[in-house]
């Protein structure tokens, strides 16, 4: 009789969980010791061993993080399949070899019923075009050595790895691309079937065919007069071409437990920034060589520990590739009861709070504008006032903002829009939010981009744009 997972059980298995979702990687000891409060390394061995010998984790030898969660463990968590997306194959030759996991995908439960082995690769190349796959396309992949005529087929040999359809002619298989430019690939002895694709007609529902991309979906959720909204992550979106935006504004999570709807808002500190980093070097890689990133970040924290914010992600901006050219001070007196005094009319132990947050004015390659349409629309005064490096104005009301819980007022972004880019420049948000920096986009002539995970989020920002810019009849894409 199967043994009875306890209650302690299930708390491992949510924070290995939570960790790969949120961080896509698993849990180390230290942040499995500070998720259950212990601190015996012991303690934890023992509990991953008991969820081993379950058959709920597997456990890889010789690395500390090499917990993967089998799918048995997701009924008892309530949760879908987490897949790991492994690397980048060829649709053309063969590709380096896949080796290290890069990410994790959460997929719903019916595509999770197909298999409890499944990987996600990234498509590179244009030999499969003809099959509906394209450069830069997610495909899902059942890892088996079983397939038939027909089948698209993952497969390695000592250079690295391909996608080809599977065929047979003459006594013979050979891989055969999808793009009459290529020729067909003999299977040698060296090569090694990994797995086959999961047809398209096997995902049948509207929820599955958003979790993974079996073939290019670029259509963004939302599209009218120069303004776009994806509903997608920053980190995996491919709809937008690099080097392509002038202009990124953007108020990203400041983790400090705020209740967004997608998106866990209470990582690791560490955990954060690494988050921090993969998303600041998606934007680098959008940015054109003159682009430039108004970044709004906290200048520090103290919720569950003081953190130098402001200075740490400055740092890791930097260390992207991006040249820091100034910060902007934004004062919105935002400190409406003072609660927390720590050691009051004390010297032992008292906090400073400072009302204020930054605006790190960035830039990728060279500071001054030389492309686009060199047409301002930013008046002497606005010059003169927001060239100062203290702008004072008040925040955005969660009610005004359809109940966003953390938006920033058009004001913000306005400026930075007026004061660093050209009249039909490109402006993206990689977390949208209430829509506040595509509002201010359109109502001062420039294309904007916006991207949310959340799907409420970018209906608030529709409906912000219709009723706040009054643009015109939207093309809502469901």
């Amino acid at each position: 009789m199967e043994q009875k997972v306890t209650k302690r059980q299930k708390e491992v298995l949510q924070i290995i969980y939570n960790n790969i979702k949120n961080s896509g990687f698993p849990p180390s000891f230290n942040d499995l010791k500070e998720g259950l409060d212990i601190n015996s390394n012991q303690t934890i061995l023992d509990h991953l061993a008991n969820l081993e010998k379950k058959r709920l984790i597997k456990r890889e030898e010789g690395s500390a993080r090499g917990i993967k969660i089998l799918k048995k463990g997701f009924g008892i968590l309530g949760a879908n399949q987490l897949v790991p997306v492994v690397g980048t194959t060829a649709a053309g030759g063969f590709a380096e070899a896949i080796e290290e996991i890069e990410n994790w995908e959460e997929l719903s439960e019916e595509i999770a019923k197909l298999n409890d082995d499944l990987i996600i690769v990234k498509v590179s190349g244009d030999s499969m075009i003809n099959a509906g796959i394209n450069d830069g396309d997610f495909v899902l992949i059942k890892r088996t050595n079983n397939f038939k005529k027909g089948d698209i087929v993952l497969v390695q040999n000592g250079e690295g790895t391909t996608l080809k359809r599977m065929m047979f002619q003459n006594g013979k298989y050979f891989l055969k691309p999808e793009n009459p430019k290529y020729e067909n690939i003999f299977l040698t002895n060296e090569m090694q079937i990994i797995g086959r694709m999961i047809e398209k007609n096997n995902i049948t529902s509207d929820q599955n065919k958003q979790n993974i991309k079996i073939a290019s979906n670029d259509k963004p959720y939302f599209k009218k007069d120069n303004i776009s909204i994806y509903k997608d992550d920053i980190l995996k979106i491919n709809s937008i071409p690099n080097n392509s935006v002038d202009l990124i504004i953007t108020s990203p999570p400041y983790n400090v437990d705020i209740c967004y709807g997608s998106n866990n808002d209470n990582l690791i500190y560490n955990d954060y920034l690494e988050f921090t980093r993969k998303w600041i070097k998606k934007c680098f890689d959008l940015a054109k060589n003159e682009g430039r990133f108004l970044l709004n970040i906290p200048l520090d924290k103290n919720k569950g520990g003081q953190k130098s914010v402001g200075a740490d992600i400055t740092k890791i901006a930097k260390d992207i590739g991006w040249k820091y050219h100034s910060t902007i001070i934004w004062n919105e007196g935002n400190i409406s009861r003072r609660t927390a005094w720590g050691s009051y009319m004390s010297a032992s132990a008292p906090y400073v709070i400072a009302p204020v947050e930054l605006i790190l004015v960035l830039y990728k390659d060279s500071w001054k504008k030389t492309g686009g349409s060199k047409k301002n629309d930013i008046t002497k005064q606005e010059f003169m006032d927001w060239t100062n490096g203290i702008w004072t104005f008040p925040g955005q009301s969660k009610k005004g903002a359809g109940g966003h819980p953390a938006p920033f007022p058009v004001e913000l972004p306005k400026r930075c829009i007026k004061l660093f880019s050209f009249i039909d420049d490109t402006v993206l948000d990689p977390f949208l939010g209430s829509g506040s920096t595509l509002i201010a986009a359109y109502l001062h002539n420039r294309k904007g981009i916006g991207i949310d995970i959340d799907k409420n989020y970018c209906d608030i920002a529709v409906n912000r744009l219709q009723q706040e810019a009054k643009i015109n009849q939207p093309n809502l894409l469901k």
